[in-house]
């Protein structure tokens, strides 16, 4: 570090450089700083003084609309520890997480990948309809899975007694309540993924594909040597955010299942609904709430890795 401090002054008594304090930065950028100033304040005002004030309710026995909030320390936390649906909600949320990121990252690229390949005017119409899912409200989205899902009035299961064929209850039998609320969330989301990997797959330039097919590459390799690469840092952001947002996913999961039947689909973000509108347990939801920011803010260190180490991901 000396070094690196000793070199620093040397190139500006070199160059006859001064150093900058944070009064001469600002002074020099005035104008930008009272741009972004109102965002600030209310970013300050609006996100974080509530999460504050959140996780201070986590020391409390706070009600909803009960008498005034009493101290309970840890009492909370501790709840949380021993509580055995807490514990399968985090298990089920992180398998939930870890699957619709998963599914919504490959999706999103063949979608990409085929409408990169797409070269008529028709393109525009086929990325609309491909796209319509992620510009439908998650509400909407739920109730249309639920049309299609549902054991006693749904398509599917009108569609199969018309063939004199029957269905699994998609919605409370066995493992299909897991794998329709997966689907149906990749369904609604993949698109995020599509929009990022379609910009990235248009900066490519067609030189290195020229260079490629002259060197008698195909279609594998160059996708390998020559798109991959430039796929790297939007695979990150895609990730990092998708986790974060599939982490507090409610009105899809909930339209579906409510967490049922009985808690067998209950994650983290249905749970803390329950635990405050419900139980009217403010303190124990807001609980819940800061093990959901965790996993969030875990999603967001890695993208925050990732971008400063940019360079060394394109190879």
């Amino acid at each position: 570090m000396a070094q690196e401090q000793r070199s620093a002054e040397a190139i500006r008594q070199r160059y006859g450089l001064e150093e900058e304090t944070l009064v001469d930065r600002i002074k020099e950028n005035y104008a930008g700083y009272l741009f972004i100033l109102p965002t600030f304040v209310m970013f300050i005002l609006l996100f974080y003084i509530p999460i504050i004030q959140g996780i201070y309710l986590t020391f409390t026995n706070a009600t909803l609309g009960g008498a005034s909030a009493q101290f309970v320390g840890l009492d909370n936390y501790a709840w949380l520890i021993s509580n055995d649906l807490f514990v399968f909600a985090l298990g089920w949320t992180m398998v939930f997480v870890f699957s619709v990121t998963t599914l919504q990252l490959v999706v999103g690229l063949l979608v990409a990948l085929l409408l990169n390949e797409i070269r008529s005017g028709l393109k525009g119409t086929f990325a609309a309809i491909l796209m319509s899912p992620y510009f439908s409200a998650p509400l909407a989205g739920g109730v249309i899975w639920f049309w299609f899902l549902d054991s006693n009035f749904g398509l599917i299961v009108k569609v199969a007694s018309d063939f004199g064929t029957t269905v699994p209850s998609f919605l409370a039998e066995g493992f299909w309540p897991y794998v329709s609320l997966i689907v149906a969330q990749v369904w609604h989301d993949f698109a995020y993924a599509a929009i990022i990997y379609g910009a990235a797959l248009a900066s490519v330039p067609s030189e290195q594909y020229e260079a490629a097919a002259l060197d008698g590459a195909g279609r594998i390799r160059r996708f390998r040597d020559v798109t991959l690469p430039h796929l790297m840092i939007p695979t990150v952001v895609i990730l990092a955010l998708r986790t974060a947002w599939n982490v507090a996913e409610f009105a899809q999961p909930f339209e579906l299942t409510a967490g049922g039947p009985g808690t067998r689909t209950m994650l983290l973000s249905i749970l803390t609904y329950r635990t405050a509108f419900v139980n009217l347990s403010f303190a124990r939801a807001f609980t819940i709430g800061v093990v959901m920011i965790i996993l969030a803010m875990a999603a967001g260190i890695i993208y925050v890795n990732a971008i400063r180490q940019e360079e060394e991901l394109y190879v």
